[in-house]
């Protein structure tokens, strides 16, 4: 009887073991998020404020990192952005590829990796944002975009994305307008395409060239005479969207002043868009024509006598002075090892396959 207990004890703990096992192996993995950080900031015009892109890989190994931030220009200004030490915190060199500010059109871009054979594990600030708030009162969306973090394998890693928010002076309610990046709107129209108008609100000519499938066109010049041809889709969410961003801004502010309730700015415009998704042209494109041009060589003219040239008198022969060569001390400069360059190239090369892949894909 005692080795009947004890044999079934065993068999429980087997069984409990397994159970374990498996609900421990079906459990999912916790994605790597990156955040803007803090998450809202309060500042008065004139004011100036650092926000920072966070990445917790939660357990992964993070080789290379890039970020889209988007903002409202009209109310902020961006003034620099400073490489963190996410990616260099175990002392390894890092490439700083993209590191670009755009106050024109409210958008930073950020792209860096390592140098090394491993990958990052443990949180940190990829870079810093430095911000002066221009405008006197409004809430501006800190949007991050496009974002790839990046394994030692060279593997684009499922991303939690954060973003954040500045608000100038005093707002209250949410915001009127909501910003969505190209992604964000792409998988709006495949979820729920007959709630979805597309306004682009550039001109007639550009939007034969090239507009996204479906779109409605009014100038931003026109919509406010012509607002009232869009009563009837204010139940509707209206996605508006220009060039680069900056015009749908308006277009949206002026839609909602109009009482539409569901508008949403997308960030980066066209541009962005087609360089993820198709667009559609209203231009017939115009054939090639094939020229054919014939040359006939034309005679060579008659070669003109030759005349000797004078012999010049022989110079003296000239004494060079003897010179004492001096040498000039250098300090070499550190060269990343030869593994860390190939390293390093890979991490680049990773970024921009998968950027040219996500096109692709998308």
């Amino acid at each position: 009887m005692k080795e009947r207990r004890i044999l079934i004890g065993l068999v429980s703990l087997v069984l409990l073991n397994l159970a374990f096992g498996s609900i421990a192996q079906a459990a999912p993995t916790q994605s790597p998020t990156i955040s803007v950080s803090p998450a809202s900031v309060e500042v008065s015009q004139g004011d100036t404020f650092t926000i920072e892109i966070v990445v917790d890989p939660k357990g992964e190994e993070i080789y290379a990192v890039q970020y889209d931030l988007y903002f409202n220009p009209s109310i902020l200004n961006a003034t620099s952005q400073t490489q963190g030490t996410f990616l260099s915190q175990d002392g390894v060199e890092t490439i700083e590829v993209i590191n670009v500010i755009n106050n024109t059109i409210g958008k930073i871009e950020y792209s860096e990796t390592r140098t090394g054979e491993s990958g990052i594990t443990n949180s940190g600030v990829v870079a810093s944002i430095s911000f002066e708030a221009i405008g006197t009162s409004g809430r501006s969306d800190l949007k991050l975009g496009d974002v790839i973090l990046v394994d030692i394998n060279g593997e684009s890693i499922e991303t939690e994305i954060n973003g954040g928010t500045c608000t100038i002076g005093r707002v209250t309610g949410e915001p009127a307008v909501v910003s969505v990046t190209v992604e964000e709107a792409h998988q709006m129209l495949e979820e729920e395409p007959a709630e979805i108008i597309l306004l682009d609100v550039r001109t007639e000519k550009d939007y034969k060239e090239g507009h996204i499938p479906d779109a409605i066109n009014i100038p931003k010049t026109e919509l406010e005479s012509r607002i009232g041809g869009l009563d009837k889709y204010k139940s509707k969410k209206i996605i508006v969207y220009c060039k680069n961003g900056v015009d749908s801004r308006t277009a949206s502010e002026t839609l909602v002043a109009n009482g539409f309730e569901n508008v949403y700015n997308m960030l980066g415009g066209l541009n962005e868009w087609k360089m993820y998704f198709p667009i559609t042209s209203l231009v017939t494109p115009t054939p090639a024509i094939n020229v054919t041009i014939t040359v006939t060589p034309s005679p060579s003219p008659a070669a003109s006598p030759m005349v000797s040239p004078t012999p010049s008198p022989a110079a003296s022969p000239m004494v060079s002075p003897t010179l004492t060569p001096t040498t000039t001390p250098t300090t070499p400069t550190p060269a990343i090892e030869g593994f860390e360059v190939m390293f390093a190239i890979a991490g680049v090369l990773a970024l921009s396959y998968l950027l040219i892949r996500r096109r692709k894909e998308r």
